[in-house]
């Protein structure tokens, strides 16, 4: 043992110089103890005064704080808590104004590190106040203790709030419900479990942390129970009061979220109002699932239509910091010189391909896991207790996942850090230092000076340099960060029209990955000690990333875009000019067929690179053997092409074979993993030449269609995205809210992710896959091109084609 707490400290690196910030006070035992008791019994007693009115008056106070308006919810809530921050997260307003040290001893900033969700911004929405009184007058306080010492985890971090320090102790909160044990001090000598309770953390904090948590719950309690006595004013106290009084039923919920259908962003919006969830594996695996799907069409885009192709590489041209003017306001000699362009090209090229294959196998590696963990639950679920540390098998899965997820996340947050400052919308707030010839491919990106303030850009701004900064990303927090970015761009016009369709890309997927590591990391009382557990095994885990990554990644890297393979996918010159959105004549049908054959080119040598860098993983080789549409030639006679779901299917080049015959030498057909999904019974799919096992989703189709009997606004449509292009009509393009509609109207239910990106979940179709699709960004409205690779997502997915939908 230590002789004084100053010793300990010093010994784990807290004070100066340069240590960790030092607690705010060194208190006794007696002394934590006579400030924990009369606050456990304030406690205590203010929830069994809200449980009382909750349990009898709780419809009408839904009812009554539902017709307030704005203004009027603003004076309750100032009235029950004077100087409430007006701010959604104060602390963080707090952190980025820089007043830590300034104003760290006024009460005012130290309640917005103490209490960051208690706010007007917030509480005065319709919803948020009402689930936070169900929440906590229906669940008893040791529910949330862990969650209310963790809401002020970045104050904490940040050093801007600090708890006291008390040696050798532990504060015990959970199943202690009278004021004589909640928040009961105990000596690590006075219990045999003590010492192990303060390191494991399972219902216990701190003592310094433990009287934090008693000063959060005092104020909020009173805090609520203030606000239901001023929502139904004119019942007396005695007659609110009177235990006497039946108990009523509990209202429905007035939560977005109770279908488990809710945007990321509502669903992040309404977390510190809610009881502290369990690990939702099922929701997290599909949506996983459904990034895994989208991430194989998109590779598949890639590989079949060359107009995808196309835009998918001038996106990431557009996002590279070459186009960023210097401080002179000159081009980079990549751009200026005609001869160097295609140094440019190639660099795209390969950032575009290696993350569209890497991205795939990232996130079936995160599905893949996910899967395993839901069966680990199910399997140890009579052995997961608060009360026990997890089943060793079932932690290090988690401890692997969340490992791994880490890892992942860095790959949107580095396309980021070099995409955002060069995107369109934002490059005339950036610029590019001036070209260095000793070092061609080192750019340094700065701050545009001299530009008028703007709220919302520079908020956007704040949060993704805080995303690429280490330091900022560690004591923010990346849930933080990701859910700060989606509430400004769902709230701001302005914000959102700073944002570029990709850059909205990779925010979605930061968002997904963020997400993940959020349930994980609130998963308590374990998730407490989920650090130092890995701490113990990093090795290990280290060792299984960097063996599973360099199988599936590392060869990815390796494969050169210079030379041939470069200028095959240099889109420049009108190479793959694909008019598929024009109507059909001999010239736009020679058009598409020789920029298909361009794309053929391109991606015949790309895999024979791949093959001989052993790149190609089953996975990669089964989905680049599926059939491709390819346009027919054109005939005087037909004048009519068919095209679509009906448009001719053929095999990839020769080069298939190869593969083919290569997987089943190198790992065995019985080897090739296949995802499990319900037969379907929707749709009558035409294939050519498929190979079963080479199929990793089932598009087995019954003999018959059946028929979607829709209103107009769905039918139309539902027949642009399955159209059969003719010689005089094209269709036009699709308002979002639409094709919204004609979703919900064939059986699907849906909700926003991160970005711009929505989860479709068939609720009343054979096929339980889900299946992610972009919001157009910024217009709103779908353009035909995309509406078609629309229908042949939808096609390949649930075998739909424009035969299957009728008028109702």
């Amino acid at each position: 043992m230590y002789s004084n707490p100053m010793e300990f400290l010093q010994q784990m690196g807290v004070g100066p110089p340069g240590g960790l910030p030092m607690p705010s006070s060194f208190p006794s035992a007696k002394e934590v103890r006579s400030k924990a008791r009369p606050l456990s019994r304030n406690v205590l007693e203010n929830w069994k005064t809200l449980n009382t009115i909750i349990e009898r008056h709780e419809a009408t106070i839904q009812k009554r704080w539902s017709k307030k308006t704005k203004e009027s919810r603003k004076r309750i809530l100032l009235s029950s808590w004077p100087d409430m921050n007006a701010t959604h997260r104060p602390d963080l307003q707090a952190f980025k104004m820089n007043s830590v040290r300034r104003l760290r001893e006024q009460e005012r900033t130290r309640a917005a590190y103490l209490w960051p969700y208690i706010n007007i911004e917030d509480l005065a929405k319709s919803k948020l106040l009402l689930l936070f009184i169900n929440a906590r007058g229906r669940n008893p306080p040791d529910a949330f203790a862990r969650a209310d010492i963790e809401a002020c985890h970045f104050g904490m971090i940040s050093g801007a709030i600090m708890p006291a320090f008390l040696n050798e102790y532990v504060m015990m909160f959970t199943g202690r419900h009278s004021p004589d044990t909640y928040g009961e001090l105990l000596s690590w000598d006075d219990h045999p479990d003590a010492f192990e309770w303060f390191q494991t953390q399972r219902g216990c904090a701190h003592p310094g942390e433990g009287l934090m948590i008693l000063e959060i719950q005092d104020r909020l309690y009173s805090f609520l129970v203030h606000t239901c006595k001023l929502i139904l004013h004119e019942i007396p106290e005695a007659s609110l009061l009177d235990s006497s009084t039946p108990v009523q039923p509990e209202p429905p919920s007035v939560s977005a979220n109770e279908t488990g259908l809710s945007s990321l962003a509502i669903t992040a919006a309404e977390a510190p109002y809610r009881l502290p969830a369990a690990l939702d594996l099922m929701r997290l695996e599909s949506i996983v699932a459904a990034k895994l799907s989208a991430a194989e069409d998109h590779v598949l885009a890639l590989r079949e239509d060359p107009g995808y192709f196309a835009r998918d590489l001038l996106e990431w041209k557009d996002h590279r910091q070459e186009c960023l003017p210097d401080t002179l306001g000159r081009q980079h000699p990549l751009l200026s010189d005609p001869f160097k362009e295609p140094i440019l090209w190639e660099r795209v090229v390969q950032n575009a391909l290696t993350t569209a294959i890497s991205n795939l196998e990232m996130w079936h590696s995160a599905h893949e896991q996910i899967a395993s963990l839901e069966l680990l639950q199910q399997k140890h679920a009579p052995n997961i207790s608060p009360d026990k540390d997890l089943p060793e098998e079932y932690a290090f899965a988690l401890y692997r996942l969340l490992h791994h997820l880490k890892q992942f996340s860095k790959g949107p947050i580095g396309a980021l850090k070099v995409g955002f400052s060069a995107s369109p919308p934002m490059r005339p707030y950036f610029h590019r230092a001036p070209h260095d010839s000793n070092f061609p491919n080192k750019i340094r990106v700065g701050n545009t000076t001299g530009l008028p303030k703007d709220q919302d850009r520079d908020e956007l701004r704040w949060i993704m340099m805080a995303l690429f900064d280490d330091q900022q990303l560690h004591l923010a927090g990346l849930n933080t960060l990701t859910d700060e970015l989606n509430r400004l761009t769902q709230s701001s016009l302005k914000a959102r029209q700073l944002t570029s369709s990709w850059v909205d890309d990779q925010v979605s997927d930061l968002s997904v990955y963020s997400q993940c590591l959020h349930q994980i990391q609130i998963y308590q009382p374990w998730a407490a000690t989920f650090e130092d557990k890995m701490a113990e095994v990093v090795d290990e885990l280290r060792n299984d990333y960097v063996t599973g990554v360099e199988k599936f990644m590392t060869p990815y890297f390796h494969t050169s875009f210079q030379g041939a393979l470069g200028a095959l996918g240099n889109p420049s010159g009108g190479r793959f000019h694909y008019p598929v959105d024009k109507p059909r004549n001999r010239k736009n049908t020679e058009a598409m067929r020789e920029a298909e054959t361009e794309l053929d080119a391109f991606w015949r040598v790309l895999q024979l690179d791949l093959e001989r860098n052993h790149a190609i993983t089953p996975r990669l080789r089964l989905l680049l053997s599926r059939p491709i549409q390819r346009t027919p030639a054109w005939t005087e006679a037909a004048r009519k092409p068919t095209s679509g779901v009906e448009a001719l299917l053929k095999p990839l080049s020769d080069i298939n074979l190869h593969l083919e015959h290569s997987t089943e030498h190198t790992i065995g057909r019985d080897e090739i993993p296949t995802r499990k999904e319900k037969p379907k019974t929707r749709g009558a799919i035409k294939q050519a030449e498929i190979v079963p096992e080479a199929e990793p989703i089932n598009h087995q189709a019954p003999e018959k269609s059946p028929l979607f009997k829709v209103d107009k606004r769905a039918l139309r449509v539902l027949k642009t995205i399955f159209f059969e292009p003719s010689a005089s009509a094209q269709p036009g393009e699709i308002a979002w809210g639409d094709f919204l509609h004609a979703m919900a109207s064939t059986g699907f239910e849906f909700f926003k992710l991160g970005g711009s990106k929505w989860h479709f979940i068939p609720t009343k179709l054979d096929s339980e896959r889900p299946i992610q699709i972009h919001e157009p960004h910024p217009t709103g409205k779908i353009p035909y091109y995309t509406a078609l690779r629309h229908g042949r997502r939808l096609f390949r997915a649930y075998g739909w084609d424009r035969d299957m939908f009728a008028l109702e």
